[in-house]
């Protein structure tokens, strides 16, 4: 009979035991439930970041260098091979940034993984992880805020560390191809286009920018079939249309480039792009006052456009206003000088 003792003692331990490991389970469901609801946030917070906008409001350089294009569909890498990220390094010489800060995923086990295998300390390190760490739009808007400062080259690298860390991230993806295009490489612009529109094959605006860089290289089969694409999705998009028409001049049909522009510069009194193809087009079209009339509109509204004033100086010429015609020539060459 003495022997129950120590049995009684036994089952007083294996409750308390299993009452322990209750109570372990409950915390690590919980854990679990948390880490979810941070990673549904990050999700939602990096699909409010906005691109960047379609290429061309700049207008300063050479003609035929911003805006539209023809696209391929291959099957899209997930991420850049790293033989190509090494030589865009080495073309753009970015200043150093240090470490940019990794986007915050907390690594939880799979739901079916048994809660007694479950170490509780590295899931309370996860957790302490993904609230450290800047969510993915911080570094986006880190970037942009880069790009308006004028450190392109820092912008491209932050670019490439949030793909290196998230490669379907569209956004950084068309934000990246939109700067290499700026910087006149459109084979590594069109990468990047390219894989953003494998992953989202209906983003309107990668699809602008997709075909801005094809028509760039006169790929106008394939910038039309992208274009059209982006119409079917949003047909009343006065950037899709502003791109229509450009692709239009560029291809040499004047009357569907004028019927797509002047809708467009009706719709918004605001694009310089519109305005300035717009001109252009009426200027190849021998309609030369309505031209004169668009291109004034796009010097206004931007002003180190140099071939508006370029164009502006041959239409004055026309009309035998020699002073008005030496002056917007004088514009064009200090523009082009800087």
């Amino acid at each position: 009979m003495p022997s129950k003792g120590p049995r009684k003692k036994s089952v007083a331990e294996k409750e308390a035991f299993e009452e322990t490991l209750s109570t372990t389970k409950k915390k690590v469901s919980t854990r679990k439930q948390a880490a979810k609801k941070q990673q549904e946030k990050l999700a939602a917070a990096e699909a409010q970041t906005e691109l960047l906008p379609a290429k061309g409001e700049d207008l300063s350089g050479e003609p035929g260098h911003e805006e539209l294009g023809e696209g391929t569909f291959p099957l899209i890498p997930d991420q850049i091979p790293q033989e190509d990220a090494t030589a865009s390094a080495e073309i753009f010489s970015p200043k150093e940034l240090g470490s940019p800060d990794q986007e915050g995923t907390a690594q939880i086990p799979a739901e079916d993984q048994s809660s007694e295998d479950l170490d509780i300390t590295d899931t309370n390190d996860a957790l302490f992880r993904t609230e450290d760490s800047p969510p993915p739009d911080e570094r986006l808007g880190r970037a942009r805020n880069l790009v308006q400062e004028g450190q392109i080259g820092n912008a491209i690298e932050l670019y490439r560390d949030i793909l290196a860390d998230s490669p379907r991230n569209v956004k950084a993806r068309n934000n990246l191809g939109v700067l290499y295009d700026e910087l006149d490489h459109p084979e590594l612009a069109l990468e990047q286009f390219e894989a953003a529109e494998g992953i989202d094959p209906q983003n309107v605006e990668v699809l602008i920018n997709y075909g801005s860089a094809l028509g760039v290289l006169a790929r106008y089969g394939e910038a039309e079939h992208l274009l059209l694409r982006a119409v079917a999705i949003d047909p009343n998009s006065v950037a899709v249309r502003a791109s229509v028409g450009i692709l239009s001049f560029r291809r040499g049909a004047y009357a569907a480039a004028e019927l797509e522009l002047r809708w467009v510069c009706e719709q918004d009194r605001e694009s310089a792009r519109a305005f300035y193809y717009l001109g252009e087009t009426l200027n190849r079209l021998g309609r030369f006052d309505e031209a004169l009339i668009a291109l004034e509109r796009a010097t206004v509204l931007q002003p180190r456009n140099s071939r508006a004033f370029y164009t502006l100086g041959h239409l004055y010429d026309r009309k035998h206003m020699t002073e008005e015609a030496a002056l917007m020539y004088r514009q064009a060459r200090a523009l082009q000088r800087k």
